[in-house]
């Protein structure tokens, strides 16, 4: 009995912290400043194709999960592939909680936007502190990784690198992508203080400081 409700805690805390990520990403979605590095591609597709964050998010983490299994290849293990059913639950909590009408759910969808540059800054620290929390709980109950960082995973153990080193080239790699596909279809340069805005100064300080964040509250609370 005591082991059942301890997986349920683990599961409950699990989701919880994905729950919490989602939001983040919408605070920095409202900012403006450019979106966190990992819905980098959702975000430039969403803006494309006119589909909401979720769905796209959903697709890119599938992706993501397809990649595990080239890179891995006769390594790739069963449990791996629960990173499909991870990206259906977290892209169904970004558009519940989104800012977008089209979307099940938006719950953020009348919450005040930043009307300057200073307002902008609140809503990407917020958005780097939510995530960095959100990030701090799901990783507690040590289940199945988010796709993103199942990839750096995969990686590490093939190439033997640091998980951390690979973290970093799977997080550059989304930004360049996602930067590429602002250049060519959304306004190039222009759209960097348009609406469209995919990748900006806030991508850049939300993939330096939400491990940073993550660490602070480790140093915290582990004890």
């Amino acid at each position: 009995m005591q082991k059942a409700l301890n997986i349920i805690k683990r599961v409950l805390m699990y989701l919880l912290g994905l729950l919490i990520i989602a939001i983040g990403i919408n605070f920095s979605k409202m900012s403006g400043l450019g979106i966190s590095p990992v819905s980098s591609i959702p975000r430039a597709l969403e803006v494309i194709w006119g589909f909401t964050l979720g769905t796209m998010v959903i697709v890119i983490y599938c992706v993501l999960v397809l990649a595990q299994i080239l890179v891995l290849r006769k390594k790739f293990e069963i449990k791996n592939i629960l990173g499909v059913p991870v990206a259906l639950i977290f892209g169904t909590m970004v558009d519940f909680v989104g800012i977008d009408k089209k979307a099940f759910g938006h719950l953020l969808a009348d919450f005040p936007r930043p009307s300057n540059y200073f307002l902008q800054l609140v809503f990407l620290v917020a958005s780097i502190i939510i995530i960095g929390i959100g990030v701090y709980i799901y990783l507690k109950p040590n289940l199945v990784p988010m796709p993103a960082e199942g990839l750096a995973s995969a990686i590490s153990k093939v190439s033997g690198k640091p998980f951390g080193d690979c973290k970093t080239f799977v997080d550059v790699g989304l930004i360049v992508t996602a930067l590429i596909l602002q250049l060519i279809f959304l306004g190039g340069f222009k759209s960097f203080t348009g609406a469209n805005v995919v990748v900006r100064e806030g991508t850049i300080l939300s993939a330096v400081c939400v491990g940073q964040v993550v660490k602070l509250l480790n140093k915290w609370f582990n004890k």
